[in-house]
């Protein structure tokens, strides 16, 4: 039978090690859901963003080529969007792609337009080339433009500062066929 002046202190060291291990999974489990909430904003402003360049023909008479201007304004667009919608945003923390592919003839395709728009540079896993496959013949016999829409944004590193890692990127993109 073990001596009772042997255990003191047990109960302190037990609930300082569990008190740790829940304190990590509530600072993993509040970066999680920043991080979550922060996505789906950008996943829905990314795909309205891309539609409206889609609708170009409606807007310009079928010019399917994206300025520099009209790209300025999407990310101004997509910036006054975020602003609303987020109370911590912040304009360094925010970057945009915009990019356009054209095609010369039916799988010829131009060398694609692509915008980099903000203070924080965006990193593209794959750029809108490689997605030239996407792109239909349309009824009129004239291969269709693709767009692409991509928004980023900095957040905190919160758990990331915990297991000495960095996790702050968070990022959406949007492609679309235009008309």
């Amino acid at each position: 039978m073990p001596l009772k002046f042997k255990q003191r202190g047990n109960f302190t060291v037990e609930f300082a090690i569990v008190g740790i291990a829940l304190s990590i999974m509530f600072v993993f489990s509040a970066d999680v859901i920043i991080k979550l909430s922060i996505r789906g904003k950008l996943d829905r402003l990314s795909y309205s963003l891309v539609n409206v360049l889609k609708e170009r023909t409606q807007l310009y008479d079928e010019d399917y080529s994206i300025t520099r201007s009209e790209a300025d304004t999407i990310y101004t667009i997509a910036q006054n969007s975020l602003r609303r919608m987020q109370a911590s945003y912040k304009d360094s923390n925010f970057g945009a792609v915009v990019e356009e592919l054209t095609f010369r003839s039916i799988g010829n395709p131009n060398a694609p337009k692509r915008y980099n728009l903000g203070s924080y540079a965006c990193t593209l896993s794959q750029t809108i080339d490689q997605y030239d496959d996407l792109s239909v013949v349309t009824t009129w016999t004239r291969q269709a433009t693709l767009y692409r829409v991509t928004l980023c944004y900095q957040t905190d590193n919160m758990f990331g500062s915990l297991v000495d890692e960095s996790y702050t990127d968070v990022s959406s993109s949007s492609i679309m066929i235009g008309r």
